[in-house]
């Protein structure tokens, strides 16, 4: 509860609710014609392990729409985007092909994505978040990137397998390597999604 006791600390009251008004408006209208900040924190993303993979079968998990990054180009999306999203730079990075990834809005120029390469791009049927590998989450809506994958300990080399059917969980998959895995094990987390 608020007491006010006079006027002057009615005053002090509407001016600190003005400047938390005004800090959520500037986060919100981030400048989108600049890289988004990439912050090394989870945010409010979380993850658990799963003891192995879930069914695919189109009911509760659907298979995602990963699109690999390894030819310049239009990356091709099925859900309708206020963006759309170009690979650029692509070539042998590491241990495969991986590419630098520009987000466009409308008439707008395109805005490269984050400072490193991604090996696959998958855009939630929202349009809200686009995850790139390591596994990287960028927040369209508030214009931040998100390094889930080291925040979580879901280190590279991972993969979006499914996306729940309501939208708001993915399954994650990850090895400790990138090819030629012979038998080693994948792990499967369930990353739920912010909303």
């Amino acid at each position: 509860m608020i007491y006010v006791v006079d006027g002057a600390g009615m005053t002090r009251f509407v001016c600190g609710l003005v400047l938390v008004l005004a800090g959520t408006a500037a986060a919100q209208e981030r400048d989108t014609a600049q890289p988004p900040p990439l912050v090394r924190s989870a945010g409010r993303f979380s993850a658990r392990a799963l003891s192995q993979r879930p069914v695919i079968d189109g009911r509760e998990w659907v298979a995602a729409d990963v699109q690999p990054a390894s030819v310049n180009g239009a990356v091709p999306l099925r859900t309708r985007t206020p963006f759309s999203l170009t690979l650029t730079g692509c070539g042998d990075r590491g241990d495969f092909t991986r590419c630098q990834l520009l987000l466009r809005r409308g008439g707008g120029a395109a805005v490269r994505v984050d400072a490193g390469f991604t090996g696959w791009v998958f855009v939630t049927p929202d349009a809200r978040y686009v995850v790139t590998e390591p596994l990287y989450v960028l927040d369209v809506r508030d214009w931040t990137q998100y390094d889930v994958g080291e925040a979580l300990q879901i280190r590279n080399y991972t993969q979006i397998e499914a996306i729940s059917r309501d939208g708001k969980r993915l399954v994650v998959s990850r090895r400790g390597c990138a090819m030629d895995c012979g038998d080693m094990p994948k792990e499967y987390y369930e990353l739920t999604l912010p909303q």
